[in-house]
């Protein structure tokens, strides 16, 4: 499995879409991704193969003469995704609310989406601009330029805002930057995201223990760091949304250019 990610380049851009991963299996071997929790949302546009839901944890692409498309949404369990046959993909990670910032529709509230893009006809070109051309910048510059022509002003302020919520570490955060009461803060949090703020921080906390994890620093520093109670609050926070010990994460993830972590088999 080829993989290459790229980040936007246009400013405004960057505060809705954080990479652009090109994927591509030249073969018919067996290969399995098992992808963690996140708090960000992928739209992915496939050719050569379809992604069919199995169960809700579990899925498979499976070979299609057309291009396809899913999206994939703020999951509370590892997924795994299965494939056997070659197949190129663009898995484009926005930041929450980004897609509605681009296109125009709540989005955000799906868990798994099959064929997203054929429901507007608006959104076709990107088919083209995706799979007509085998240089990644040009692909990238004309992505870019096609959301840029298509973002939502009246969609900006709301995602905007929630950008904020990057610098969140406990609810009271939330509640100060999107300058709501906790009650407002979840009702908001899940009519948008289909999830509650609670979850939502415990998410973001695993992921940025990941990192830590295969940098090697020390799980009771780790817990510290990221306003667990205690090392062993971390440990079973992280084991609920990864199913596995951060000993055993380590041993068996991987992270590519600093930004996606995996285990890919």
């Amino acid at each position: 499995m080829k993989t290459k990610i790229v980040y936007p380049k246009n400013p405004l851009l960057k505060k809705f879409i954080q990479y652009f991963l090109f994927l591509t299996k030249g073969d018919s071997e067996m290969v399995s991704q098992l992808c963690y929790p996140n708090t960000n949302h992928c739209l992915s546009l496939i050719k050569g193969g379809e992604m069919i839901a199995l169960n809700a944890n579990e899925y498979r692409i499976l070979p299609s003469t057309r291009n396809s498309s899913y999206l994939t949404g703020i999951y509370k369990e590892p997924i795994k995704i299965i494939a056997k046959q070659p197949y190129q993909e663009l898995c484009i990670n926005f930041n929450p609310l980004g897609l509605e910032a681009i296109f125009g529709e709540q989005l955000s509230q799906n868990i798994f989406k099959n064929n997203i893009l054929s429901e507007n006809k608006n959104w076709n070109p990107l088919f083209e601009i995706v799979f007509s051309n085998d240089s990644l910048e040009l692909i990238q510059n004309e992505i870019e330029s096609f959301f840029i022509s298509i973002l939502r002003d009246e969609m900006l302020s709301n995602s905007l805002l929630f950008n904020e919520t990057v610098r969140a570490n406990e609810i009271e955060d939330l509640n100060d930057l999107l300058c709501k009461s906790y009650r407002s803060t979840h009702r908001y949090f899940v009519n948008q995201l289909q999830t509650t703020p609670k979850e939502y921080l415990q998410i973001k906390k695993v992921r940025e223990a990941m990192s830590l994890i295969l940098k090697n620093v020390p799980l009771i520093e780790i817990a510290f760091l990221l306003n667990f109670t205690d090392q062993s609050h971390f440990i079973k926070t992280f084991k609920k949304y990864t199913n596995i010990t951060p000993s055993q994460f380590k041993q068996t993830s991987s992270q590519v250019d600093n930004t996606l972590i995996w285990n890919l088999e």
